[in-house]
């Protein structure tokens, strides 16, 4: 007669099961918030260089067009918006008269003064009528304040 020997484990018992989803549960909060954090600074670095490209691009378009090109900002609690354009019909803008952007949790400040709106013109001959330091600031305070070059 041959007896079989049959390996039945034990199963894992109630309090076993709790104590890990207890630890999941916590890993993946811990996760999730470096997750979160790592998006926000993403964003923030994103606009940052957004708002550099777009100077940089009216400065360039305006000398290239030989026209005046505007830069309109506008603020409320939460986010900057952003518009650029021209009233002439040359080039780049032939078509297209407006530009819009935004960029959410972000403010401003022209030589250390809150406005809600601000105008910048960009002219032709490289001047930019808007003198100051342009100072762009994280609504959250998780980053430091950064000046656009070129204003």
């Amino acid at each position: 007669m041959i007896k079989m020997r049959l390996n039945i484990k034990k199963p894992f018992t109630l309090l076993e099961i709790m104590v890990g989803v207890f630890l999941i549960g916590i890993i993946a909060s811990v996760i999730g918030l470096n997750l979160n954090k790592a998006l926000y600074k993403h964003r923030y670095e994103n606009n940052k260089k957004k708002i550099d490209s777009y100077i940089e691009f009216c400065k360039k378009m305006a000398f290239s067009n030989q026209a005046d090109i505007y830069m309109q900002l506008s603020q409320d609690e939460k986010k900057i918006e952003m518009e650029i354009g021209t009233s002439s019909d040359m080039g780049f803008f032939k078509n297209i008269k407006k530009t819009h952007d935004s960029f959410n949790n972000m403010s401003f400040k022209l030589n250390d003064v809150a406005l809600d709106n601000l105008e910048i013109v960009f002219t032709s001959n490289g001047d930019i009528l808007t003198k100051g330091s342009l100072k762009f600031i994280d609504i959250k305070k998780k980053f430091k304040d950064f000046i656009a070059k070129g204003i």
